[in-house]
């Protein structure tokens, strides 16, 4: 594992983690919408959960490094997760 100088791990370390986080949370979307009727409370709720969710670690990520080089790494996640993201648009 990669760690700066100063204890903070590298970007691209915590940016893999950050991808992981999204897929689960996606998994969790797609139980959702499985399981539920669209106008369920339940599956209302839970899709605000996960948004939060990500919202919060990305709140996190962006304090940590710079929001610049956060933005730069999202960009190459969604790039790379186009059909993900029509899906379950985080």
């Amino acid at each position: 594992m990669s760690i700066k100088e100063n204890g903070i791990q590298d970007i691209d370390i915590t940016m893999e983690k950050y991808e992981t986080i999204r897929k689960a949370l996606t998994g969790l979307y797609e139980i959702f919408d499985i399981n539920f009727f669209e106008k369920s409370i339940y599956r209302k709720t839970g899709m605000d959960n996960l948004k939060a969710i990500n919202e919060n670690v990305l709140k996190i990520l962006k304090s940590s490094y710079s929001p610049r080089e956060v933005r730069m790494k999202l960009r190459a996640i969604e790039f790379d997760e186009q059909e993900i993201m029509e899906t379950f648009p985080l």
